[in-house]
Parts: C-alpha cells; structure tokens; sequence
C-alpha cells in the first residue's frame, strides 16, 4: 500500500508546492537564480563578452529544464543533486572566466547547497568548491584574500546548514502535528480521508483489497465520568498501543473521533475478516483494563468492494459498527 500523503500531481499548482516541500525548494531556488542570471547573460551578449554569455543562458537553460523534468515526475530529491553539482560547477567556471567578479556567486550557491541537498551531501560539495576556487586563482591576489574568502564562505555554509537542519525538523515536526492524533499519536481524521482514498485507488489499479475495521470502546463515557478523563486518556493511549502489537507494521490505525478508531489493513479478504476482528475483540478484551475493570471494544469490519467509492466503504463498516453496539457489545460484526 502507498504511503501516507496525497498524489501531489493531481493538485493544483499551489496546492502542490505547499504539499511538497523538497519540490517548492527546487521551484524557488531554479525560477530565482534563472531571474537572476539570465540578465547577466543578456547584458554579456551585447557588450561581446560571448563566452560568459554562453555559460549564463547554457545555465539557465539547464535550470529551467530540471525544474520541469521535477515538475513532471515529481523526483524533487534527485533534480535538486543535479542543480546543485550545476551551481556549482556553474560557479567554478564563472570565477575561472571573471576572476572576482565571479567568485560573489560562490556564497549564494553555498547556501543552495544545504537547501537542495542532504548535510554531509551539501558539506562534501560545499569544501570541494571553496578548495577548488582558491586552487585555481580566480582573482585572489594574496593570502590574506584567499584566507578571507575561505572564512566568509565558510561561515555562510555554517550559518546555512543551521538554517536548512532547522526548516527541516520544524517542517517534519508540522506534517507530524498535521496527519497525527497529538494523545495517542495514531493517525487522525485527515489522514484518514486520505489514506483510504489511495487505498482504493491502488485496489483499482490492480492492487490488494483492503479492509477497515472500525473500533468502540465500550462505555467509554462511564470511564470518563467516574475515574476521569487522565483514566480515560490512558486507557486510549494502552489501546492504540496494544492494538499496534497485534497487527502488521503494513496496517494502520487512526482516531476516528473520541473513543472512535479505525484500523485500515493493507490486505484482507472477506474470507478470515470475521476471525480476524473477533481476536482483536479477544485480546483487548484480555489485556486492557480501567478502574472499573476489563475493557471491551465493539467492532465493525468491511472489505473495500470493485467500484466503491471509500465514503461507501467507510458507511458499510460504521452500519455494521452500529450492530455490534445494538447487539450487545464485546464482538464483532463483518458487513457483506
């Protein structure tokens, strides 16, 4: 089964540069630095200077096309490696033609190698461009200018790795908050919609078949009201976490809503999904307690069907869900 997340080629424009973080990178880094470099170009084209010209517009050119190769398949990691070794082999050739002029680029392409690569990826290519720079002259006519220019590239590198390595662990820490339930740390109701959307897409594509199984602990609210809601709390939290010993690291498990829980399995025919949601019943019934004694949980699976839309799919379940709890509770029920 695919993982979390939408398929970020059927969103709009916007939509996917907010949805993919790695591809709004490249976007940006390759529409600013062709903004920038293909008037240098233009200018270089009428006063002559028809080797740097060519280098300026062969550069952009370039850019412009990786950009729209990630735009299309969407493989904004490895587009980002190809910009970045261009950056910078761009750079190299810029300050070898210009001497000083072209060694002001060297900072801004230092700080893209932390954005558009892996640290130790961006470090790597980082000293290698400084070493070759200083190898090769490019304009620094002594020591000290040399010693100076290391020092400040340098530091631009530090200072971007602080702030790339921090980007990234808030914008980790964001889509964490965003797709999970912040007291059981399932996945939540978002996350939900969207997963089993691709569930059923990827059945449609020959994948398969998924199965839901919809939990309830029973008398939750009774929990609540007479130990309080920390007893309630803890008891979801051992819940969902005895619940994740029992099933595939491939199946999931969100919060539907309250003492709500679904759980999505990666592949499980009608056939054996009785059997299946009855051990469930069984063992939570085994294992967790409260206060007030054993808790139980009421259940309603179904099996996604050709065609069915995953709002049918998820009413099935909850119908089913709805007899068990009618029927007495403590047990199962599977939907046709």
């Amino acid at each position: 089964m695919p993982p979390i997340g939408t398929p970020t080629h059927s969103l709009r424009a916007g939509d996917r540069l907010r949805a993919d973080f790695h591809l709004s990178i490249v976007v940006l880094f390759g529409a600013v630095s062709s903004a920038l470099i293909l008037p240098f170009g233009v200018y270089r084209l009428k006063t002559g200077a028809w080797l740097v010209a060519l280098l300026d517009i062969c550069i952009v050119l370039l850019v412009v096309g990786a950009c729209a190769w990630a735009w299309r398949r969407g493989d904004a990691r490895r587009v980002g490696a190809v910009l970045a070794v261009l950056y910078n082999a761009g750079v190299l050739l810029s300050s070898a033609l210009l001497g000083v002029a072209g060694l002001f680029w060297v900072y801004a392409v230092v700080m893209g190698n932390f954005f558009l690569l892996r640290w130790h990826s961006a470090a790597a290519l980082t000293l290698a461009t400084i070493t070759c720079v200083v190898w090769q002259g490019s304009g620094l006519e002594s020591r000290a200018e040399a010693a100076s220019f290391i020092a400040t590239a340098l530091l631009v590198g530090l200072l971007s790795y602080i702030l790339a390595s921090r980007t990234e662990a808030q914008r980790v820490e964001l889509e964490k908050l965003a797709i999970h339930d912040p007291l059981t740390g399932v996945h939540n109701r978002r996350a939900l919609s969207e997963e089993l959307a691709l569930a059923a897409d990827w059945m449609a594509r020959g994948g398969p078949t998924p199965a839901i199984v919809l939990l309830d602990v029973d008398h939750f609210k009774r929990i609540n009201d007479l130990c309080g809601h920390a007893t309630g709390d803890a008891v979801l939290i051992e819940f969902c976490a005895g619940l994740r010993r029992h099933v595939r690291s491939v199946d999931r498990l969100f919060r539907f809503g309250g003492e709500e829980f679904v759980l999505l399995l990666a592949s499980q025919p009608t056939v054996g999904l009785q059997a299946f949601a009855d051990r469930l019943i069984e063992r939570v019934r085994g294992e967790l307690r409260s206060p007030l004694g054993p808790v139980t949980v009421s259940a309603g699976a179904a099996c996604l069907k050709q065609g069915e839309t995953w709002e049918d799919w998820l009413r099935r379940a909850d119908d089913v869900l709805y007899r068990a709890k009618s029927g007495g509770r403590d047990r199962a029920e599977v939907a046709n």
